[in-house]
């Protein structure tokens, strides 16, 4: 299950988000196009639009948070306040890359980004 301290700062408030486990396989992006783009700075894909048909619902559950090999997408996102749940601090992940995000929540000072890498080699 997706992680919601590790949102993907593009994603738009609501119910779906991708976090930062999400490995660049294309799959979301295929699967619910009208919802979801990639931040070709990152290859990380993040929710543009909240799905507003029964058939993008049924795409982000089914290509998204059903399908997705790292289980990168989340679809508790209602559960949660977007502007006052603490953040990973993406800006210092990609500070040396000159990327910069607008992070309106408060940054999770506890937070220990992990790779992928650092799950792969258990």
């Amino acid at each position: 299950m997706a992680n919601f301290q590790d949102r993907y700062p593009l994603n738009v408030p609501g119910k779906y988000y991708i976090d930062g486990g999400c490995t660049d396989c294309d799959l979301c992006r295929q699967s619910a196009p009208n919802n979801v783009r990639r931040d070709d700075r990152t290859g990380i894909s993040y929710i543009f639009k909240q799905p507003e048909s029964e058939e993008e619902v049924r795409a982000l559950e089914e290509g998204g948070v059903g399908g997705c090999p790292t289980e990168a997408v989340g679809n508790n996102g209602d559960k949660h306040d977007w502007r006052t749940e603490p953040i990973y601090n993406w800006n210092a992940l990609y500070k040396k890359h000159g990327i910069q995000f607008e992070l309106t929540a408060p940054i999770a000072s506890a937070l220990e980004k992990k790779s992928w890498w650092t799950f792969w080699k258990r």
